[in-house]
C-alpha cells in the first residue's frame, strides 16, 4: 500500500502541468500527421480506345481531365505520374456525344481520387475506303535505238481512307516523275506517294516500286532472252488478294524468223492459277496451307506462234493469299497494268 500510495502521489503531483503537456503533445502529433497528407488537383491523360472498322475521331478529343487526389504526400506525388483516365469502348457512338470517364487507373491503395469532370465530348465519324490505281509519270526519253516498253508498279493500287465526299474526287494517283534520259536497260525506282488532300490518308506504306523495261529497237533470230514479262494471277477470288513472290519472269526462247524484243514483251504473258477461295461460312481461306507454290505458264498471242520457249526463270513462284479489306465503300477502278495487251488478248488460248 505504501508503494501504491507513493506512485499515486507522484502522478498527482503537478497534475495540471502534466495534463497540459499531454494535450500539447497530442496537438503536435496530430499536426505532424496532417502535414503528411496532401490534397491537390492534377490533370491526368485520357486514354481513348482504338476505333474499329471505318470509324475515326473527327476532331482531336480532350487530352487531359482534372481530378482531385488525397493521400500521403510522398505516395501522391510519386503515383500521380502513372494515373490516367479510361473511356469505356462500349459507350462510344457515331456522332457527337458526351462519353463518361469509365475509371481512373494507376491509383494505389490509400489514395482517394475524385473526378472533377465526369464526361468528355467526342465526335466520331464514319470514314469511307476506296481503292485507286497508281500511275507512273515519265519525263525524257531513252537514247536513240532504245525504247521504254512496259512498267510494272508494286503496289499497283492503294487503299485510301477519308470522308466519302473527298474520296469521290480521287480516281487515280500520279506518282513523281521518273527520268528516262540515258536509260538503256531495265531499272527499278522507288518513289513515294505524293501528299493527298487534307483528311485523306493512305492505308499502308507510301513507298511504290516502279520497274521500267527498256529494250533495244532491234530484230533478231536464233536463241534470245527476254526479261520483265509480267506475271498475271488468273481466276482470283474477288474477295481475296494474292501476293506473288515474283511479279516478273524472264524467258529464254528460240525464233527462226527475225523478231523484235517488243513483240515478245507485249505478246507474252506469264500466268499462274490463283484458285484459292474464301469460305464466308467458315470465315477461312480454303485451302488453309500457305504459301501455295505453282508453276508459271507462258501464254503467247497468235503473232508469236513461231517462237519456242526454252526456259522460264523462275519456273515456279509462291502465292500467299489474304482477305481484301471488306469496307462497304471500297470501289475499284480499272487500271492498265502496263503490259500493252488488251483484255481480249490477256488470256488467249495457249499455243
Amino acid at each position: 500500500m505504501k508503494v501504491f500510495s507513493k506512485i499515486l502521489y507522484k502522478l498527482s503531483r503537478n497534475w495540471k502541468a502534466k495534463v497540459i503537456s499531454l494535450l500539447v503533445a497530442c496537438i503536435f502529433y496530430i499536426n505532424l500527421q496532417n502535414s503528411k497528407i496532401l490534397i491537390k488537383t492534377i490533370n491526368v491523360p485520357v486514354e481513348y480506345p482504338k476505333l474499329s472498322g471505318n470509324l475515326s475521331y473527327s476532331k482531336n478529343p480532350e487530352k487531359t481531365i482534372p481530378i482531385r487526389v488525397e493521400g500521403f504526400k510522398d505516395v501522391v506525388n510519386y503515383y500521380s505520374q502513372f494515373m490516367k483516365a479510361v473511356i469505356d469502348p462500349e459507350s462510344i457512338q457515331l456522332g457527337v456525344t458526351e462519353v463518361p470517364i469509365y475509371k481512373i487507373v494507376g491509383v494505389p491503395s490509400g489514395v482517394k481520387v475524385t473526378k472533377l469532370k465526369k464526361t468528355v465530348p467526342l465526335e466520331v465519324e464514319s470514314r469511307g475506303l476506296k481503292i485507286v490505281p497508281l500511275e507512273a509519270v515519265f519525263e525524257g526519253a531513252p537514247p536513240p535505238n532504245f525504247e521504254k516498253l512496259t512498267q510494272i508498279l508494286s503496289p499497283s493500287k492503294v487503299t485510301l481512307s477519308g470522308k466519302p465526299q473527298d474520296l469521290e474526287k480521287i480516281n487515280r494517283i500520279l506518282l513523281p516523275e521518273i527520268s528516262l534520259n540515258d536509260r538503256k536497260e531495265p531499272f527499278a525506282r522507288t518513289v513515294k506517294i505524293p501528299e493527298l488532300p487534307k483528311g485523306v490518308n493512305v492505308l499502308g506504306s507510301r513507298d511504290v516500286t516502279v520497274n521500267v523495261n527498256i529494250i533495244p529497237l532491234s530484230y533478231k533470230t536464233g536463241e534470245q532472252t527476254a526479261s520483265g514479262i509480267p506475271v498475271v494471277c488468273a481466276g482470283l477470288d474477288p474477295k481475296l488478294e494474292a501476293d506473288l513472290s515474283d511479279e516478273q519472269v524472264a524467258i529464254r526462247y528460240f525464233s527462226v524468223k527475225p523478231i523484235r524484243s517488243a513483240q515478245i514483251l507485249t505478246g507474252i504473258v506469264a500466268q499462274v492459277p490463283c484458285n484459292y477461295i474464301y469460305d464466308p461460312v467458315k470465315k477461312k481461306i480454303i485451302p488453309e496451307i500457305q504459301p501455295h507454290v505453282t508453276k508459271v505458264r507462258i501464254i503467247k498471242n497468235k503473232d508469236l506462234k513461231g517462237i519456242e520457249v526454252l526456259q522460264v526463270n523462275p519456273e515456279k513462284i509462291e502465292i500467299r493469299y489474304r482477305l481484301k479489306d471488306s469496307g462497304s465503300e471500297i470501289q475499284e477502278e480499272p487500271m492498265d497494268d502496263g503490259t500493252g495487251m488488251d483484255s481480249g488478248d490477256r488470256f488467249p488460248n495457249p499455243t
